[in-house]
Formats: structure tokens, C-alpha cells, sequence
């Protein structure tokens, strides 16, 4: 069995496997016998990525006698690839949902988000998540997008600026966020920055003497000041949920939160073992395909939230949040993939 690694990504993973395989497609094409090739779908999508990437994995699909294919990014142009190439010999490892699509887990922004908390609970143990706080939600938007801008706006036009701690990039994609505000970015203490203009929230830094995504420190000064958090996924689309370092941290500092992202974020979240907050609060929002509609009704989650009494509110989440926070340490999110991963091939070079 002669196994094809498309890129640096893809030949990390099978030597994790200790399999042996080939980088030389020219040669894997010409060879016959039963062939498998692994591919990682890049990001982001353009000429010089995409098009290259998928000119390749056509020429390859129907030569083989199985195709894997994984992707820690889903987007539309992700989706739109694996829509578009359906077929029986192809298995994708996604870190996320497609409706309709079976497709296998990589989760790989819970891995990579929980690896310096994992292994430095200390860290974690900071947080108060069952005190009252002064403020009610931490609303930390990004950058500008459509779903961002509607929470925001609904915070400003419903008088509840007092009621919690916000920031959006709102119109500043080309400034580096070391020159933003309060108002567009609030850093973590202890975070070292590089020595660049920082313009990407993905962008490596130094925490507490780590190396990670920017992206990916938990806020423990704002958590400590705020009971509960909205996240505003990286995307919206019903067709598909993507789950990000986004909805990671408010899970490990064991948090009620209000997502903003596609129709049925919140069940597919569920099916990974993760709990919501139904009954506490009205997640109906996750059940609407209108855009507008299911925006407007998390939003009016937020109005509700801060009417109720933290006390009660806390209370009632906690063994969700706990179970939530087990869950996301307790999980081996690479070991699962990897051992699945692993099945595929092997049932294959068997």
C-alpha cells in the first residue's frame, strides 16, 4: 500500500502513526496497486493555496483506493470543497459539523486551546466564575463582521453599555491592535508581545512564559469582573458550525454562555458531550434558520440575563458549567482523531 502526504501538515500526522509514505506526487501518480492519499485542506483559500490544493487532490481522488482529508478551518470555501467532492472513498476529519454531511472529528482548536491550561490548572484556578460580579456579560467582539455589529448595536440602542464589558475592532482591520483602545481590544496581564505590529488575533504570543495564540488566553481579569459571556463565533452559516478557541474559553472557566454563530451551533455542540443552558435561559435562538431572527432573539437573552439575579443564575448553571469544564479537559481530543485516523489507514494497508 503506497500512502501520498500532501503537505507538512499531513506527513506530521502519519508519522505520528508510523506509517511510512510518500511526498513525491509525480511518482505516487504513476505508480500502480492500492494507493492512499491524505490531505489537509489549507486556509486561507486563494490561488496560490486552494486552487493548487484541490487541482491536485482531483487528479488523485478516483486513482486511490481511499482519501482522507482534514481541516482545522471551516469556512465556505472549505465547505463548498467538501460539498463538492462527495464520494465513497473519501473521509473528512473536520473541527466542527456540516449539516447533512457525515464527516469525523479533528478538533483541533479544542486540542490546541486546551493544551497550556491542561497541563497549568493553577492558571484556571484564578477565576471566580460562582461570585457575583459587577457586570454582567463580557461581550469581546474582534473584528468587524455583520453578527458582531448586531450584537453591538443592540448593547448601544438598548442602554446596556453599564451592564457589560465590550470591545470591537469595529473599522479597524489595517490598525495593530497595540494602538487600539479599550474600546476595541483589552489585553490580559501577563501577555508578552511580539515586537511586530500585531494585526491578526491568531497571531503567536508569550503568556506567562508560553507560547500561544493570542487568541487563545483566557481573559481571567474580564471573567472575574463579568458573570457570563457571549460568543461571536468566527461564522454564521446554517450550513455548517465551527467550533473555535471562541467557545472553548468560556467552557473552561466554567461559564454560561450565548452563542452567536449558525442555526444549530448549540446542538452540535451538545453531541459532543457538552451541555447548554435550556431551561435557565431560552435557547430557541439555535433553532431559527433566519439570520436576523435568531440574532434577535440571543439578543434578547442578554436584555434577560441582566434583569435575573446573578445568584440564582449561577447557582443553577453550575453543575452544567462543571460538567461542561470536564468534559473539554477530560476529552483526548488529538488521541480520538489520531486513533481513528490511524483505523482508516491501517484498514487499508491491511
Amino acid at each position: 500500500m503506497l500512502i501520498y502526504a500532501d503537505n507538512d501538515v499531513c506527513q506530521w500526522h502519519l508519522n505520528q502513526t508510523q506509517i511510512e509514505s510518500t511526498r513525491d506526487f509525480d511518482f505516487f501518480i504513476r505508480q500502480d496497486g492500492k494507493k492512499i492519499a491524505f490531505f489537509h485542506i489549507p486556509f486561507p483559500w486563494n490561488p496560490d493555496h486552494g486552487e493548487i490544493f484541490e487541482d491536485r487532490f482531483i487528479r488523485i481522488k478516483n486513482l486511490c483506493d481511499q482519501v482522507v482529508v482534514i481541516g482545522s478551518e471551516l469556512h465556505d470555501t472549505t465547505v463548498n470543497f467538501i460539498l463538492r467532492n462527495q464520494q465513497e472513498n473519501i473521509k473528512y476529519f473536520i473541527c466542527g459539523a456540516i449539516e447533512n454531511i457525515q464527516c469525523a472529528h479533528w478538533m483541533d482548536w479544542f486540542n490546541s486551546t486546551n493544551a497550556f491550561y491542561k497541563h497549568n490548572p493553577a492558571v484556571l484556578d484564578q477565576l471566580t466564575p460562582y461570585a457575583i460580579k459587577e457586570k454582567t456579560f463580557d461581550i469581546l467582539l474582534g473584528r468587524i463582521k455583520p453578527h458582531r455589529g448586531n450584537i453591538y448595536n443592540y448593547v448601544q440602542s438598548n442602554n446596556l453599555s453599564d451592564r457589560v464589558i465590550m470591545t470591537y475592532l469595529k473599522g479597524n482591520d489595517n490598525v495593530a491592535l497595540q494602538k487600539q483602545d479599550s474600546s476595541g481590544w483589552l489585553w490580559e496581564p501577563g501577555t508578552d508581545l511580539p515586537a511586530y505590529d500585531i494585526k491578526w488575533t491568531v497571531t503567536p504570543a508569550q503568556y506567562q512564559g508560553h507560547n500561544m495564540s493570542l487568541s487563545q488566553i483566557i481573559p481571567l481579569s474580564i471573567y472575574n469582573k463579568t458573570a457570563y459571556s457571549v460568543v461571536a463565533e468566527t461564522n454564521y452559516d446554517n450550513r455548517y458550525s465551527f467550533y473555535t478557541e471562541k467557545i472553548v474559553k468560556p467552557i473552561l472557566a466554567e461559564r454560561l454562555f450565548l452563542v452567536f454563530s449558525g442555526q444549530h451551533y448549540l446542538r452540535n455542540l451538545r453531541r459532543l458531550g457538552f451541555k447548554t443552558f435550556d431551561g435557565i435561559i431560552d435557547e430557541t435562538y439555535d433553532t431559527i434558520a433566519d439570520n436576523n431572527q435568531r440574532f434577535k432573539l440571543a439578543c434578547e437573552q442578554i436584555t434577560y440575563l441582566c434583569n435575573c439575579s446573578q445568584e440564582d443564575v449561577l447557582a443553577k448553571v453550575r453543575p452544567i458549567t462543571e460538567h461542561n469544564k470536564r468534559v473539554m479537559l477530560s476529552t483526548d481530543w488529538y488521541g480520538d482523531f489520531a486513533k481513528e485516523l490511524r483505523a482508516v489507514l491501517l484498514d487499508h494497508t491491511n
